[in-house]
């Protein structure tokens, strides 16, 4: 009987680690992933003084303008774009059938709504944890312990 092949992502935003192989014995190295924009830091986007613009009223008053959006959670949203084309990527090329995700409560947001069609179609768990922090070992213990706790066998 063929048991399908599940990989794991692990995302806090900035990071993120793909485990393989979660069924068998060999325990390979996680793949890690870091967002290219990590040494910037909030302050750094802020930095600049935000422009100015003209009161819509008729006296000609000038205030500054807010930012348009969160540049943190678009950054996050660029990581996730481009984590999630790696793994369809590999999807695709029938390297694994089945994702489970851990992911910080925000970055798992972002991933749900990133999400391509044929990738979402293999997610069997989602869980809003961040285990990046983890040492190497312990963290592929947590999710194949999450996994099992999942009802995993088939």
């Amino acid at each position: 009987m063929h048991r399908p092949s599940t990989w794991a992502l692990v995302s806090n935003g900035t990071h993120a680690f793909i485990l393989k192989g979660l069924e068998g014995k060999d325990r390979p190295a996680p793949v890690a992933l870091v967002s290219e924009d990590t040494s910037t830091k909030l302050g750094e986007i802020m930095a600049d003084k935000p422009g100015r613009s003209f009161a819509s009223g008729a006296d000609g008053r000038r205030s500054a303008m807010e930012p348009g959006s969160d540049p943190l959670h678009r950054q996050m949203e660029v990581f996730a774009k481009d984590t999630l084309a790696r793994l369809e990527k590999h999807h695709l090329a029938s390297e694994f059938e089945r994702l489970a995700i851990f992911a910080a409560p925000k970055m798992l947001g972002v991933l749900r709504k990133e999400m391509p069609g044929g990738l979402k179609d293999a997610i069997m768990l989602e869980r809003a944890a961040n285990l990046v922090h983890l040492p190497e070992h312990d963290l592929r213990d947590t999710v194949v312990s999450e996994l099992h706790d999942a009802r995993w066998g088939e």
